[in-house]
């Protein structure tokens, strides 16, 4: 079976962190739309095209040029076509896709049912999937009834877990680590840091954000911030960390969470969206959402309690190898091959 896949990587992501990395863990040829078509026409013909149907930029519009030539020239008898990001890139090719009668077309689903509802008003290209991926348990039945597509598979986001991986020292200083910001619950983060850090006044947070969101978190001598890490940089900011303390809007595959488990990090974050299932078996804590008081109680005691820091980083570590790339490769791969046999 070839494999193509339509490649996208957010800005923000280091380059051993997102969704295109199992691009790396299988042997398929990429398509990011850098081909000779000219720019400024490609500009041109992607302005016309509506928003309502997901993301389609000058990159979208290159990215279907490119593969159109691939296609054309492939002569397989079973090809698939995978959208690592399927809010985004997908038109012509799929609506069109009788006339590749030999390839199967499937996509990847990240954001959370809200948000795909509220950006994605027409579902016209996106029914013409052959197949779903979900990377949370909380999109399935969304993207079932959104979508009516007939073969949807929940299949958990990966994470690299020989680079995200524990430190053997223990780091002196105690410091509270926050990661990103889509979809991060400032709110609760800011009212809990406000009584943490009267609390316990040695103590670090360490925020890692782009600095366009800073003026959304609390101003205080202990709050840190850092952007443009290098991926050892950002090793070092989670190996270091006494705990990942993450409150969130809702979620389906985080990959702050997953690096945060992979590096054997105790976490303190929201019971919402797919959070449960990614937690399921490991000893980290789950709060109500907007529960600022919970937050601060669970924290309070975790600071304190350096044998619970040790059991909870150590289930984080052995939860996060259901989660490596390679066992994810495996699942999705399994996956193209149910989809080639139906479709």
């Amino acid at each position: 079976m070839k494999k193509i896949h339509i490649h996208h990587r957010s800005p923000h992501h280091s380059r051993k962190s997102g969704y295109s990395r199992i691009s790396e863990y299988m042997d398929a040829e990429v398509v990011d739309g850098t081909n000779g078509f000219p720019y400024r026409l490609a500009k041109l013909i992607s302005s016309l095209h509506s928003q309502k149907e997901g993301i389609y930029d000058t990159r979208s519009f290159l990215k279907e040029c490119g593969l159109f030539s691939t296609l054309r020239k492939n002569k397989v008898d079973n090809q698939v076509v995978h959208y690592l990001n399927a809010e985004r890139d997908i038109r012509h090719l799929v609506r069109y896709r009788d006339y590749f009668s030999k390839t199967t077309f499937c996509g990847t689903f990240h954001k959370p049912p809200d948000a795909l509802k509220n950006t994605i008003l027409n579902t016209s290209c996106l029914s013409g999937l052959n197949g779903v991926i979900a990377v949370g348990t909380n999109q399935v039945e969304f993207l079932q009834e959104w979508l009516k597509v007939d073969h949807i598979e929940f299949i958990p986001h990966g994470v690299d877990t020989d680079f995200f991986r524990p430190s053997h020292k223990r780091a002196t200083e105690k410091n509270i680590l926050f990661v990103g910001q889509h979809l991060r619950d400032f709110e609760t983060f800011n009212r809990s840091m406000e009584v943490i850090l009267q609390k316990f006044p040695n103590i670090v947070v360490n925020v890692v954000l782009h600095k366009a969101y800073t003026k959304f978190v609390l101003k205080n001598d202990a709050i840190r911030f850092h952007n443009g890490l290098s991926d050892e940089q950002l090793l070092t900011m989670y190996q270091k960390a006494t705990l990942l303390f993450l409150p969130l809007q809702d979620v389906t595959a985080c990959n702050s969470i997953l690096e945060a488990l992979s590096c054997g990090l105790p976490i303190i974050t929201s019971e919402v969206g797919s959070n449960p299932s990614y937690f399921q078996g490991s000893a980290n804590i789950l709060v109500p959402k907007y529960d600022a008081d919970a937050c601060i109680e669970e924290i309070s005691k975790l600071l304190v309690d350096e044998d619970e820091q040790i059991r909870m980083g150590l289930s984080s570590r052995n939860k996060s190898l259901e989660f490596d790339w390679s066992i994810i490769t495996k699942q999705t791969l399994d996956f193209y091959e149910k989809l080639s046999l139906i479709s």
